[in-house]
């Protein structure tokens, strides 16, 4: 397997990803399937150094991907935190391929000097859940019952990882 920055031969099958997540409903708030045309300038965005997006490649196929996104957009306080997010290919799952993926995202973050990461993870979302914990994340705050999906109210966890120098 491979860890390295997406490149745009890549961004399809980052949708596919995305896209199987979202259809699942249950591992994120969206709820409208990405269209290249609407995810355009969000892989611009993670082209960036800043925002790296890292994915996963077995066997010549991505197979899941995170990235780092600014944290609060346009608030110049929180330029020392990003948010971290993450999908993997269902078929992938429970394979390693989270963890690998984290490593990358958590020493990128400390290379491009932020203090602060926060994956926000729902409550139900055991896995997830168990991930951030192995990577030293902890529980930095809840709220119950804010994300509405078909009628199911869901809670959500903020999850917090001071980097160190």
């Amino acid at each position: 397997m491979e860890i390295r920055l997406v490149q745009e031969k890549d961004y399809q099958r980052v949708l596919d990803i995305l896209n199987e997540a979202i259809a699942a409903r249950k591992f994120t708030a969206q709820l409208s399937l990405a269209t290249m045309e609407m995810r355009k300038e969000w892989f611009i965005h993670h082209s960036a150094p800043r925002h790296p997006m890292f994915v996963a490649v077995v066997a010549d196929q991505v197979v899941g991907w995170i990235t780092l996104t600014e944290f609060r957009a346009g608030r110049e306080g929180f330029r020392f935190t990003s948010e971290i997010s993450y999908y993997i290919d269902s078929r992938f799952h429970r394979q390693g391929i989270g963890s690998l993926l984290m490593k990358r995202a958590i020493e990128a973050a400390k290379e491009i000097g932020f203090k602060n990461l926060v994956a926000v993870v729902f409550d139900t979302n055991i896995c997830s859940r168990k991930l951030v914990k192995k990577h030293g994340f902890k529980l930095w705050g809840h709220m119950p019952d804010t994300v509405d999906i078909d009628g199911q109210s869901i809670g959500f966890d903020y999850w917090g990882l001071k980097i160190e120098k």
